[in-house]
């Protein structure tokens, strides 16, 4: 009778061993796929910015105009004003939704998709956690 009792509690806690393991397990496996996907969006982000950077033609070379001709102009006597003003009027006039569309086409453009989806990813884990 105790043999009984003594094989059986000792099936129940392989059991519960067994079910433990194989959680753990899974647990282990699906970390390991988000890794795995993690990873493959990256090398894709990697691969999409290298023929970007490629595929560069006539647009590269207006973007960094535009963007460097105003800190050339600061250090022009007389152009700091101008400067100001353009930015100031950019602020008061222009909407966001504006300005992070020209965001996303310097994105495109220069090839920082893979930057980006990390800011993006760690602003979303940090604004729903």
């Amino acid at each position: 009778m105790w043999s009984t009792i003594i094989n059986s509690l000792t099936g129940v806690f392989h059991t519960l061993l067994v079910n433990n393991q194989r959680k753990q397990e899974l647990k282990q496996a699906i970390h390991q796929r988000q890794l795995d996907e993690i990873q493959q969006g990256n090398i894709s982000a990697t691969e999409l910015d290298s023929l970007s950077i490629q595929s560069r033609g006539w647009k590269d070379d207006f973007l960094l105009l535009v963007t460097v001709i105003p800190l050339i102009l600061c250090f022009i006597p007389g152009m700091n004003d101008p400067v100001k003003q353009g930015f100031s009027a950019l602020t008061s006039s222009v909407p966001e939704w504006y300005m992070y569309a020209l965001a996303l086409v310097y994105i495109d453009t220069f090839g920082f998709r893979r930057i980006l989806r990390n800011v993006l990813t760690n602003y979303l884990t940090t604004k729903f956690k």
